[in-house]
């Protein structure tokens, strides 16, 4: 499909499936904020607001399945544009009294995986030689814009009321889903496999390489989601928009480091034995969490563990795109991405009744478990560099 699409037409495409995401990760990252920080000060307990990430992550485990057979059946541009336009309806939910809506808009919201549409859309619509650094780039500034997201909630819910401030985010999705109505190129992929067969279809690399990912999610997300911000303002005593600042620069940080990373690093280095490391890395960068009483050590330890984790993303999101199929993308994806969220409510609602019942201390010592079990998981992988990480590797060489 790239060969067939003119460079400006190509490049200008990407430009817009990355506003979309973009712009939907912004509502992501202000509602990882706006969400713990407003019920926790009304009285709503940890393991309410726990309950309330858990539907968004358990909707996540089977959000990518159905966003590839939409994306297989319907074709890449209806999927896009639906995405982000319900991505702006839901938002107004926030302004129904009760929890019964937020229940739903959680889970609705959780099915609306973007991250397929725009990988997909990245495969076929971008030269081979520059798809290591445009998904890591896509992909890398999403966590960037969830961070703008975070402190922007963070500052609007101080000034605002939630339904407030969730139109404004909700205004971007909008305006996103217009530009992608008018401009954004559109495909259809020729395989079309029963339902029931796309699991048994994806290849064996690719279903291991989403379950150890899905393991580190989980790691991530079960000190990451609910822990962090309601630790920082009830045991560190710091504001919401304080939280939001941290947080902000938290995933900035991961998303530069994504990008820059993806763009300079040496993918002929084996991906198995580095995802490996990484994995047992933050085995004790968990457990310091523990230790660390005072804020500037809590703060160090959610850096590195962030740092490390955005070096181990960059090899994932490329074996992603190497071990999917030209056929049928959006199918692979799906299968990859199904596993590689599938421990992210665990780890959300575990760290939530540990952290209530048996302290705080116990969510760090579950995100340690699960970076072990991640690690262990890519030993599965193949060893080497990948195929088409040696044929760039020859490409740059013979043009030397």
């Amino acid at each position: 499909m790239s060969s067939e699409t003119p460079v400006s037409e190509q490049k200008r495409t990407i430009g817009i499936v990355a506003l979309g995401y973009w712009s939907a990760a912004l509502t992501n990252g202000a509602l990882r904020v706006i969400v713990p920080v407003y019920f926790a000060s009304i009285g709503v307990s940890i393991s309410k607001i726990a309950f309330l990430f858990f539907l968004f992550k358990f909707a996540e485990i089977f959000a990518p399945l159905g966003i590839g057979v939409m994306l297989n059946r319907w074709g890449y541009k209806r999927t896009f544009i639906t995405g982000l336009a319900i991505h702006s309806v839901i938002s107004t939910f926030y302004m129904v009294p009760g929890f019964v809506f937020l229940y739903i808009e959680r889970f609705v919201r959780g099915m609306l995986y973007m991250a397929d549409i725009s990988a997909v859309y990245v495969k076929h619509f971008s030269a081979k030689e520059k798809q290591r650094f445009l998904i890591n780039m896509i992909l890398g500034l999403k966590e960037a814009s969830k961070g703008l997201g975070m402190i922007g909630g963070g500052l609007l819910i101080a000034l605002f009321t939630i339904e407030n401030t969730l139109l404004i985010f909700a205004s971007l999705t909008a305006i996103s889903a217009l530009c992608a109505l008018h401009y954004l190129l559109d495909m259809r992929e020729k395989v079309r496999l029963p339902v029931m067969k796309i699991w048994g279809a994806a290849d064996g690399k690719i279903k291991t390489l989403g379950l150890s990912f899905g393991l580190l999610n989980g790691a991530l997300d079960a000190w990451g989601v609910v822990v962090l911000p309601v630790y920082l303002t009830q045991k560190m005593g710091v504001t919401p928009a304080f939280v939001g600042a941290v947080m902000m620069a938290e995933y900035i940080l991961q998303g530069l480091i994504v990008t820059l990373f993806s763009k300079f690093a040496n993918l002929v280095w084996e991906p198995r034995r580095i995802l490996v490391l990484v994995g047992l890395f933050l085995v004790p960068v968990s457990l310091i969490f523990t230790f660390a009483t005072t804020l500037s050590a809590f703060l160090t330890t959610v850096f590195v563990f962030m740092f490390l984790f955005s070096i181990a993303m960059v090899y994932y999101n490329h074996l992603m795109l190497d071990f999917a199929s030209e056929e049928k993308t959006s199918l692979d994806l799906a299968t990859y991405t199904t596993l590689s969220n599938v421990f992210k409510p665990i780890g959300v609602i575990g760290s939530g009744f540990l952290a209530e019942s048996l302290g705080y201390d116990w969510a760090f010592y579950f995100a340690a478990f699960l970076s072990l079990i991640s690690a262990c998981t890519c030993l599965a992988l193949p060893k080497g560099p990948t195929d088409s990480a040696i044929a760039f590797a020859l490409d740059r060489k013979s043009a030397l």
